[in-house]
């Protein structure tokens, strides 16, 4: 039998547990911004931020919305009305971009701050209204897990 699942669906999954993983880390640099703690947030935003995208790029495409590179997908998906935010997700393409390649503590703790006051924030609408979309397709149930 063949699986019909969406793509999407499977990615949301990981964008799901990455965002939770994201989350635990910023609750850790708020109790103790020791230099372990915030270079596990900056990986767990940069993971989270691509899933996010890539999530979104499956979404769309299931739609017949052809895109494939992180900037036209956020574009896409804030004319879409999936992001609401859309400078808060251009921002973060930009930011994940320089700590990608570039190590610079002051750009360092300039992204800590913004992922935890504007960036979580942004990723959290986004999964919101993916999850909704899935409860509202009968495909998630209760307890998060998905049935299809």
């Amino acid at each position: 039998m063949i699986d019909t699942t969406p793509r999407w669906i499977y990615r949301f999954e990981n964008f799901d547990k990455a965002l939770s993983k994201l989350q635990s880390f910023a609750k850790y640099v708020e109790k103790d911004d020791s230099d372990i703690f915030e270079v596990a947030l900056i990986g767990a935003f940069k993971f989270t931020f691509e899933l996010g995208w890539k999530t979104l790029k499956d979404y769309l495409n299931n739609g017949g919305i052809d895109v494939s590179i992180p900037r036209e997908v956020i574009k896409q998906s804030f004319h879409h009305g999936l992001i609401e935010d859309g400078d808060a997700w251009i921002k973060m393409l930009e930011d994940r971009n320089i700590l990608t390649h570039v190590y610079d503590e002051k750009i360092a703790d300039k992204a800590i701050k913004s992922i935890e006051s504007i960036y979580i924030p942004a990723i959290m609408q986004v999964h919101a209204y993916l999850k909704l979309k899935l409860k509202d397709d009968g495909i998630l149930c209760s307890d998060s897990q998905i049935t299809q």
